[in-house]
């Protein structure tokens, strides 16, 4: 079972109690996913991050911009600091995994210089 499809249940099982909630009186869904919804955003990379045991620069950026957004809808900072919180983040990780991709091909694909494996498969003729 895949993660991502996973948390695509979750998020339409929190819609449908929403949906239930308010067919109760207990809560206005329409407000309540209005100022929730960037959740679904911030959730997903983080569970398919999790799944794959690793951090991607895509899943981080894409979390970030969840934050971001559930920030500004809950209006937690002004727009200005939210927005250019976002930008630094975003901008620190594309240096930091640039960073990373230079100190790696200089290191001949691995610290201890073993190489690496893809999909269980010898890269650069290593063994694995």
């Amino acid at each position: 079972m895949k993660a991502g499809s996973v948390w695509f249940g979750v998020v339409l099982v929190a819609v449908g109690l929403c949906g239930f909630l308010d067919a109760a009186g207990v809560v206005d869904s329409a407000q309540t996913i209005g100022q929730w919804w960037p959740l679904a955003i911030v959730g997903w990379p983080l569970v398919e991050m999790a799944a794959a045991k690793r951090v991607t620069l895509g899943g981080a950026i894409c979390a970030a911009v969840g934050v971001t957004l559930l920030a500004d809808v809950q209006a937690w900072a002004s727009d200005v600091v939210v927005w250019s919180s976002l930008a630094a983040f975003v901008g620190a990780a594309i240096l930091v995994s640039a960073v990373a991709r230079r100190h790696e091909s200089q290191d001949g694909g691995s610290a201890a210089g073993n190489g690496r494996t893809f999909s269980g498969t010898p890269v650069n003729g290593a063994l694995s």
